[in-house]
């Protein structure tokens, strides 16, 4: 059997950052020493995480900001929306439908890390 261990998230200030985490995307955080905390998600974890000394000199320029390949399904993109903006966080693209059956939007946290929010249509 394989199953997603976790996915890793750089951000430059998990104080600043965590609110996002926890109020827009729902994620429970279970774990939050820096530069590391993760959080989850139903079953997926999420590993939230500063730069550190110890990482590569490049570590901050690949993994914070920038599209993530995980994307997000609401039952409602319209009200999701209204929630992020409520927040004051950014929505990167408004809502698009796709040849696909879905309609999507993109946001992003504070350090521009932009996700994928979709619905089925």
């Amino acid at each position: 059997m394989i199953k997603v261990s976790s996915i890793l998230i750089g951000v430059a200030d998990l104080d600043k950052s965590k609110p996002f985490y926890e109020e827009i995307l729902e994620m429970n955080f279970n774990e939050f020493r820096r530069p590391f905390a993760s959080a989850k998600l139903n079953d997926i974890e999420f590993n939230i995480e500063e730069n550190a000394d110890y990482r590569t000199k490049d570590w901050a320029e690949k993994y914070i900001g920038g599209r993530k390949q995980v994307s997000f399904q609401v039952d409602n993109l319209e009200q999701f929306l209204q929630k992020v903006s409520d927040f004051g966080a950014k929505i990167v693209q408004q809502i698009e439908t796709k040849p696909w059956g879905w309609k999507e939007a993109i946001i992003s946290d504070i350090d521009g890390n932009e996700f994928i929010i979709e619905q089925e249509i």
